[in-house]
C-alpha cells in the first residue's frame, strides 16, 4: 500500500544532499551532504494503525551529518528531519557535482568546455563546422 504515510526514495545508509533551503539553528543545509540514519515506514503487522494517520510527511527521512549546523569542518555531528522532496542521492566518493545551468551555447562550445579534450576536440569541431560551411 503506497501512500505519503511511508518513505520510499531513501534507505539507511544512503549518501544524501539537501536542495532545499532548510534551516537548522539558524543556518541553512541547502548542499550538506550526510547520511540516511532512519526512515518512516508503516509498521508491517498493521498498515492501518493509528501511527500511519499521524505521520508528518516532513519528518520521513532523518540524516545525520558531519560538523556543526554552521560549519562542516568543526567536529561533531548533527541529525535533522527531512521530506523526501528536500533531499537528493548523493555520489558515493563524497564529491558534490556542481550541477550547470543551460547558458546558451552551443554544442560545440559546450563539448569544448566541459568534456576538455584539447587539441582533439578542437579538431573535431573545426571539422564539423568546415563541413556546414560546405553544405
Amino acid at each position: 500500500m503506497k501512500d505519503k504515510s511511508s518513505a520510499y526514495w531513501f534507505k539507511m545508509g544512503d549518501s544524501v544532499r539537501v536542495i532545499d533551503n532548510v534551516i537548522k539553528a539558524g543556518a541553512s543545509l541547502k548542499g550538506r551532504q550526510g547520511r540516511v540514519v532512519e526512515t518512516w515506514e508503516k509498521c508491517d503487522v498493521d498498515p492501518t494503525c493509528c501511527c500511519a494517520e499521524q505521520v508528518d510527511p516532513g519528518m520521513a527521512v532523518r540524516v545525520e551529518f558531519e560538523g556543526t549546523e554552521t560549519d562542516s569542518t568543526e567536529s561533531g555531528s548533527f541529525m535533522h528531519y527531512f521530506s523526501e522532496e528536500e533531499l537528493t542521492h548523493a555520489p558515493e566518493d563524497d564529491t558534490i557535482v556542481e550541477e550547470l545551468p543551460f547558458n546558451g551555447m552551443s554544442c560545440t562550445a559546450f563539448k569544448l568546455d566541459q568534456l576538455k579534450m584539447g587539441q582533439q576536440a578542437k579538431r573535431i569541431a573545426a571539422y564539423e563546422q568546415s563541413q556546414s560551411d560546405q553544405n
